[in-house]
């Protein structure tokens, strides 16, 4: 079965994530419990499809103070191929030279902070300059990307450079290059695109790392909790308390961030 060929696949890649790339998980968790220890920032930024492990990073269930994700919706959201907020719009903005550079300026980023950028391909302009825009203010980066899929693409920068050769640290997702995976009889491609689930348990492994080394150093956050798990109206308000308690701890902290 084709679906059964998708699962052996995004476990096989999982696994190999987890084999090879653990230890610079824990570098890039530490790097954000650091930022984040600090009243500063793990920012996030991500084009197309890569933007999706941000938003399932923060915020959503389980997440807590300190993320700060760089939602450029002209960049990610791709409700259709064509009309308003199309594909080609999309494909069009994340290689446009400037862009990034553009986006942050809306941000007063200091070298407390530290910068996440996810791209598959590492290769559009976007997410190259937004990593070389950060390392020039002097921000650690890490990047999360395939980097065999990197290494088999030509960058649309026009410094040559790919993401893995611009950023401090480099996790990599060991999606092969596609991304797609399963092949179809007769089909001229394959179908089944993995990066995104890769991308996604990546970060919340990172933020999971992160919460623990925080603990660690006695620090505890609020965090964001299930809305359908209270059982009673105690538990139900304890939970809305939680909740209450990590928008105002992010209120705090985001303040004077944006110019």
């Amino acid at each position: 079965m084709s679906s059964s060929k998708l699962f052996a696949s995004v476990s096989g890649i999982l696994e190999h994530v987890e084999n090879t790339q653990v230890e610079k998980i824990k570098q890039a968790a530490a790097l954000a419990a650091t930022a984040i220890a600090q009243d500063r920032f793990a920012v996030m930024f991500g084009t197309g499809h890569s933007f999706m492990p941000i938003m399932d990073t923060f915020p959503r269930v389980g997440c807590f103070p300190g993320w700060l994700p760089i939602y450029e919706l002209a960049s990610s959201v791709v409700p259709m191929m064509s009309g308003n907020q199309g594909l080609r719009q999309v494909l069009f903005i994340e290689k446009a030279e400037g862009y990034g550079s553009v986006v942050l300026e809306n941000y007063n980023l200091t070298p407390q902070d530290v910068m996440f950028v996810i791209s598959n391909s590492g290769t559009n302009t976007a997410g190259v300059e937004v990593a070389l825009g950060a390392k020039g203010r002097g921000l650690p980066v890490v990047a999360i990307t395939s980097v065999s899929h990197s290494k088999d693409s030509t960058s649309r920068h026009s410094s040559g450079k790919r993401l893995f050769e611009v950023t401090d640290l480099v996790i990599d997702s060991c999606v092969p290059a596609g991304d797609a995976q399963v092949s179809i009889p007769g089909w001229a491609s394959k179908v089944g695109a993995v990066s995104t689930i890769i991308g996604m348990a990546i970060m919340q492994s990172i933020a999971s790392e992160t919460a623990a080394i925080l603990s660690e150093r006695g620090i505890v956050l609020p965090v964001y909790p299930s809305h359908t798990s209270g059982q009673n109206e105690s538990e139900i308000k304890a939970l809305e308390h939680e909740e209450e308690l990590l928008m105002a701890e992010q209120a705090r902290r985001i303040v004077g961030i944006y110019r």
